[in-house]
């Protein structure tokens, strides 16, 4: 059943945490990625968070370049 879930997303154009993260995977295999940061909501509304070891500077920094990143796409897509 969740496969048929996939399936309808990618056929829609919607990206779901299996797609993003087998494209985080992918990039991860070729070397692109030397530093991790994520968020994510859990089915329950709980919010979770993780990263890769780095300093917390960083850490912070790279959730900013997200938020930022979101707001941009969000302006184009007005």
């Amino acid at each position: 059943m969740n496969d048929m879930n996939e399936y309808r997303a990618r056929k829609n154009g919607q990206v779901t945490p299996k797609m993003l993260l087998e494209l985080l995977e992918k990039e991860i295999e070729e070397g692109n990625i030397d530093a991790l940061a994520y968020v994510a909501r859990r089915k329950d509304g709980y919010i979770i968070s993780g990263w890769s070891n780095m300093p917390h500077t960083e850490i912070i920094g790279l959730f900013e370049v997200g938020k930022k990143q979101v707001i941009d796409h969000m302006y184009e897509n007005e």
